[in-house]
């Protein structure tokens, strides 16, 4: 809510079910002030046969101003299933960290983990043949085509209290971030056409500030050049922003990034185990982007097992050389079902110590955080220096922060 964040994935499903065949319509809660009465009215005027509910995010991953999504959402799985009979689907990004741990805690019926546009209308045949699986995996192909649907959702509500519309090229991500649930997920692109016909519908109802909902955009070098010369060549005249990582990338791609309406990149950047090389593709990644007149912000995660404090103290002097926008630092670290950092941390009793709502469950549902250097700490280390911010201490996003 801070800002608003349009649930796209619905839109893509939605599109997906009514190109197999299918009815189908989108409830967006997002601004509800009773979430129970506008599910009785849509189950009444609709009358579906069965209902699908997004987990954009198990939790808001932060520490600090922590939010836990689930429980709200479980208690629309139950009313639905209580009132009406209906069976429910749960599926979303969320949903890949422990699809059998999510769908016993919501009582749901059946999850999909993963993409589901491909996915959908065979789950949905699985359903009708009272098929015994509870769990399914959602594949994609590269240049899938799905017809996204977006007059479910009011833009206007989105627009009028900040937030800005989403679109993605691609699915997947093949880093091998150590703490991040998506990471070496299978990757597919999208037909750049058919991105930009989406944006295109998205300008015809007033839209002009995108963010780009890929886990990090340059994931192949020559699809990205591809896209923003596409892009560019439409003259479409609009701003949008990207996550991106320090690799895939040349002045040549910032350039055209700039002449296709980018004005702001957030560079995710860890520190877990990294060599000379990184902190070399860091500086010049920050130097090319600054020079076409891109801004930059860096979200940094510290604070692995075993780092010291000086270590920490020179990485921030890396990333803060070539003068980024901002230095968005997190030092506490969630851990979730599977992830490599998780693993690590759990296996090693000494470690232990440094656990934050640590329950010995075993599914890591709720949140759980690493953290061996607290706010405290981390403040003397910055030295109260303008550039850092303390991510979680406020709510917000970069392109807030810095439009």
């Amino acid at each position: 809510m801070f800002p608003p964040v349009p649930p796209i994935g619905l839109e893509y499903i939605a599109g997906a079910l009514i190109s197999a065949g299918n009815k189908a319509e989108i409830l967006d809660l997002c601004f509800s002030e009773n979430i129970f009465k506008e599910i009785d009215n849509a189950i009444d005027l609709f009358k579906p046969d069965i209902a699908g509910i997004t987990v954009r995010n198990i939790d808001s991953a932060l520490f600090l101003n922590n939010e836990f999504f689930l429980d709200e959402i479980r208690d629309i799985v139950k009313h639905i299933k209580e009132n009406y009979g209906l069976k429910v689907i749960i599926g979303g990004a969320g949903t890949i960290s422990c699809p059998k741990d999510i769908l016993e805690y919501l009582d749901s019926d059946f999850i999909i983990s993963g993409p589901a546009e491909k996915s959908i209308h065979y789950v949905l045949e699985q359903i009708n043949s009272n098929t015994n699986n509870k769990i399914f995996y959602g594949t994609c192909s590269s240049g899938l085509k799905v017809n996204r649907i977006i007059s479910g959702i009011n833009y206007n509500k989105y627009l009028e209290k900040g937030g800005i519309a989403g679109f993605e090229t691609h699915k997947g991500c093949s880093s091998s971030c150590c703490y991040c649930i998506e990471a070496n997920t299978k990757v597919f692109f999208k037909e750049i056409s058919d991105v930009i016909n989406e944006i295109k519908e998205l300008i015809n109802i007033g839209c002009s500030h995108f963010h780009l909902c890929d886990s990090e955009f340059n994931e192949n070098l020559e699809y990205c050049l591809d896209f923003c010369n596409a892009l560019k060549q439409e003259k479409l005249n609009i701003k949008w922003t990207a996550y991106m990582k320090p690799d895939n990338f040349t002045r040549k791609l910032f350039k055209l990034m700039k002449e296709a309406g980018v004005y702001l990149i957030t560079l995710t950047v860890d520190t877990y185990k990294k060599c000379d090389m990184y902190w070399s593709d860091i500086e010049r990644f920050l130097f090319s982007a600054k020079s076409t007149g891109i801004k930059v912000a860096v979200d940094l995660l510290t604070g692995f097992p075993y780092e010291r404090e000086q270590e920490i103290k020179q990485h921030l002097e890396n990333i803060r050389r070539p003068l980024p926008e901002s230095i968005n630092i997190n030092t506490y670290i969630r851990l979730y079902k599977n992830t490599r950092i998780s693993k690590q941390i759990l296996s090693d009793k000494n470690l232990h110590k440094y656990l934050i709502y640590y329950f010995n469950d075993g599914n890591l549902i709720k949140p759980i955080f690493y953290n061996h250097i607290n706010l405290e700490q981390l403040s003397r280390i910055v030295e109260f220096d303008p550039i850092f911010r303390i991510d979680g201490a406020d709510k917000g996003v970069n392109y807030n922060r810095l439009e």
